[in-house]
């Protein structure tokens, strides 16, 4: 037993010295790949579509009715955004040939007017949301999705049919207990459905809907239905079309760290930096001189950033692309010279340790700059700042640890 034991301890404790070193081995070569929100304008993940379908009146004189007597067909036209991966937002305009029917008491006086038709134009904003996330992960080119929405709007209902209109002009209908009002009218409505949207392109969707909706019980014109509330139902077929730029199609993805915009953003704010600093020192002059100095007009519009890993000192291809670009501006301005100053973390506690990941970083570019890309020495200075950290800060995945300066070459 005692041997066994040793087996297994010899076996966890070799287990626990590995473990740091594949730890290490995945940071140092996934950092870069670390998934981060893409960056979306407003203009990004837009949508349209448009469906074709029937509607059908719930009522208690409809269900009497044979049912195909009851669908009208209409179309939908829809502009929308996906807002994020499981919500979106939509505008949807609709046009329905609606259905309506009278009770059984006016039915036996009058048959030809067992059902009769109207119009209704609808606009409507749905809230959507994708019920796939609850289940699995987010894929950009899924086949299948399913979608919940709710939302509010209006009908706008008009051409009711001469049947209606003979109704109330007959003096023998009885308008006092059944009354009848066949003017164009606007109701509110609001709505819940469900859609299934089938992939069949890069871009498009067929899409499958069916909704419930709520509105005002005199939409069909007869203001005696029995409740409060006029229900119907649809049911439509239809296609969803993404917008495409030029980029590709737009869909929310996971991408890694975009490090170009980073550079250009922080490349903006050194030189926003640069000029207020320099406009400063000019008034702080004009005051002392009494008269007015212009702001020094220096070469730190070209002024550049090295980006590194947090906690980490090894040259990355992104740091190497900064450092080749550098030596190419250098070799095209021959009278100038790259002062690059390297920094520390914000986070590091020992001095020590500050000291020795300024040093690697520091010797990591000279390495680079003179053994690989061959540039002469005198072209660029390098300064060691162990016991400072960045002057613009550092974000969750990269510090500011370098700042390339140009200068006048010394005569």
């Amino acid at each position: 037993m005692n041997i066994i034991l040793r087996k297994l301890l010899c076996v966890f404790a070799a287990c626990m010295l590995v473990m740091p070193v594949m730890s290490q081995t995945h940071k140092d070569t996934l950092w870069l790949n670390r998934p981060v929100p893409k960056v979306y304008k407003f203009g990004d993940n837009l949508f349209w579509g448009m469906s074709f379908g029937g509607s059908y009146s719930i009522s208690e004189y409809a269900r009497k009715q044979s049912f195909f007597k009851m669908l009208g067909p209409g179309f939908d036209f829809e502009f929308g955004k996906h807002l994020s991966r499981q919500w979106a937002a939509r505008v949807m305009l609709g046009y329905h040939s609606r259905q309506s029917a009278f009770p059984q008491e006016i039915i036996d006086l009058y048959p030809q007017t067992n059902h009769y038709s109207f119009s209704t134009i609808g606009l409507n904003v749905d809230v959507m949301f994708c019920l796939d996330r609850l289940f699995k992960r987010y894929n950009p080119m899924e086949r299948h999705q399913f979608w919940l929405f709710a939302g509010v709007g209006g009908m706008f209902a008009f051409g009711y049919s001469s049947k209606l209109s003979g109704l109330k002009d007959d003096i023998t209908y009885p308008m006092d207990i059944y009354p009848i009002n066949s003017k164009a009218k606007i109701y509110p409505a609001c709505r819940v459905g469900l859609e299934w949207h089938w992939r069949i392109a890069n871009s498009t969707s067929l899409v499958l809907r069916g909704l419930y909706g709520i509105t005002n019980k005199a939409l069909d014109g007869k203001e005696f239905n029995s409740g409060s509330a006029g229900h119907f139902a649809e049911l439509s077929i239809g296609f969803n079309v993404r917008l495409s730029n030029r980029y590709g199609q737009r869909h929310f993805e996971n991408c890694s760290h975009n490090a170009n915009r980073y550079f250009n953003v922080m490349n903006d704010r050194l030189t926003r930096l640069h000029k207020k600093v320099n406009k400063e020192k000019a008034k702080a002059e004009s005051k002392r001189m009494k008269k007015r100095v212009e702001p020094a007009t220096d070469i730190s519009q070209t002024d550049s950033i090295l980006l590194f890993p947090r906690d980490y000192h090894y040259l990355t291809d992104m740091q190497k692309s900064k450092l080749r670009k550098m030596a190419q501006y250098l070799k095209e301005h021959p009278n100038e010279r790259a002062h690059i100053h390297i920094y520390s973390d914000e986070n590091i506690v020992s001095g020590m340790e500050m000291e020795f990941r300024v040093v690697d970083r520091a010797d990591g570019v000279d390495a680079y700059l003179g053994n690989v890309l061959k540039l002469d020495r005198e072209r660029y200075v390098i300064s060691a700042h162990p016991n400072e950290s960045s002057p613009y800060g550092q974000d969750y995945i990269f510090t500011l640890g370098g700042i390339i300066r140009y200068e006048k070459m010394p005569q």
